[in-house]
């Protein structure tokens, strides 16, 4: 049994077009988010889901029903769960992205900054700092945040363990909890995270996780292109 999972970040949101750090905080999509899920979706047209699961923030949700709207096949069953959700930035939540550094900068200091995005693993070091940082103590350490994705979705991939040949997942997820699970399976992730509306594939067999690509606009009949970093 193979598991194929096509990890989506969502459409862009209007925090995201405002520019404002957005973890557990909801908001709509943007019509230019409801166009980029849709156009994913048209691409990924062919592929024939098994099932879905998003988030328990609306975005990801609405991201999947736009995406499922274009496709070919039956519609599978789609399914919340809690252990797709985004970081929680605590205090930090909606803060502007051009605050971010210079407050970063007052509470952590540049050498700190400097290391955290010269590392191999940068997402899961800046996430380590806002858990630093946040005196709500609402954050969770990159290693929490990993944790909790991979046992969410070892968890979905066990519920295909018996079936023959091979299974295709829609999950619907944010920036920083998918590319925290990348990095995790050694990926490169690019610096300013996974982009909306972006697909990245991850199989699972034999119980282990395998990136087969990573941060893609486009699929090509269901084969990955040149990563678009």
């Amino acid at each position: 049994m193979v598991v194929h999972f096509y990890l989506v970040r969502h459409g862009q949101t209007e925090l995201n077009r405002r520019r404002r750090l957005q973890g557990i905080t909801d908001s709509p999509l943007t019509r230019k988010g409801i166009a980029m899920a849709e156009h994913l979706g048209k691409d990924l047209k062919n592929v024939e889901f098994s099932a879905a699961y998003v988030s328990d923030l609306k975005r990801t949700q609405e991201t999947a029903r736009y995406i499922l709207e274009q496709n070919n096949n039956k519609k599978p069953a789609t399914t919340i769960t809690a252990g797709l959700r985004e970081l929680n930035f605590g205090t930090y939540e909606e803060m502007k992205n051009r605050q971010l550094v210079p407050t970063i900068l007052k509470k952590i200091g540049l050498r700190k900054i400097i290391a955290a995005f010269r590392a191999q693993q940068h997402v899961a070091a800046v996430t380590n700092l806002f858990k630093i940082m946040d005196t709500a103590a609402q954050s969770e350490s990159a290693q929490q945040l990993n944790r909790r994705i991979t046992r969410t979705l070892s968890e979905i991939a066990r519920e295909y363990k018996d079936v023959q040949g091979e299974v295709n997942i829609l999950v619907v997820a944010h920036a920083v909890v998918l590319s925290v699970f990348i990095e995790g399976l050694k990926g490169d992730v690019p610096l300013l995270l996974l982009k909306n509306a972006r697909v990245s594939k991850v199989d699972f067999e034999n119980g282990a996780f395998k990136i087969v690509s990573i941060n893609q606009k486009k699929l090509n009949n269901d084969r990955s292109e040149q990563n678009d970093k």
